[in-house]
């Protein structure tokens, strides 16, 4: 929930929000998770780590899956950084920047929290459906907005976009977990050259 829709709800609720309260909050919530994993994440035990009470939690985020996708995304580097991205560059050249940030992330603790959430995805419906909300659609808008100048020259349609939102965080996931060897730049240009590239100028 961002900054601005939760001061709206707690004004709704006769109460001021202290916002400076979010950062901790949403730190002690990946440090939790990196600990002790999804399935044992509580609010109470967010609430005591964090020494805040459990209603400032409540007033923030209505539940756990909630909070837990609000830390995972406000914590990512990818976040961030995406908004340094050069857009003066040509398409390839975006391509391989935009790919190449979904490396960036070396936190380790933050790693082990992910790990945690997508340990629990396969059984937790809520859970996948809010990721996929935080996290694909995010990437796949930044993905749209890049390739949109090309959609009509090269008729690229949804279904292309659709598999070259999937290419890049799903190959860039194998390699970070597998233990690849691969340098991340030489990794991220060969996924937009020999992937992404061809289905833009329709060479697949």
């Amino acid at each position: 929930m961002s900054d601005e829709k939760q001061q709206q709800t707690a004004e709704k609720r006769g109460r001021p929000l202290d916002l400076s309260r979010n950062r901790v909050i949403l730190e002690t919530t990946i440090d939790l998770l990196a600990e002790n994993g999804y399935d044992s994440l509580t609010i109470e035990a967010v609430a005591s780590k964090a020494k805040v009470g459990k209603g400032t939690i409540y007033r923030r985020w209505s539940s756990k899956t909630e909070l837990v996708i609000d830390a995972a995304v406000s914590m990512s580097r990818y976040e961030v950084a995406k908004e340094k991205l050069n857009k003066n560059q040509d398409l390839r050249g975006q391509l391989i920047e935009l790919i190449s940030l979904l490396f960036l992330e070396d936190n380790k603790n933050y790693q082990k929290a992910m790990n945690a959430i997508c340990n629990s995805v396969s059984w937790d419906e809520k859970l996948a459906g809010s990721m996929r909300d935080a996290f694909y659609w995010r990437h796949r808008n930044m993905l749209e907005s890049i390739l949109e100048p090309y959609v009509r020259e090269n008729q690229i349609t949804n279904d292309d976009i659709e598999l070259i939102a999937d290419i890049g965080p799903a190959l860039v996931m194998y390699n970070v977990y597998s233990g690849n060897k691969s340098t991340k730049a030489d990794y991220a240009e060969r996924i937009v050259d020999k992937l992404m590239m061809p289905i833009v100028l329709k060479q697949v």
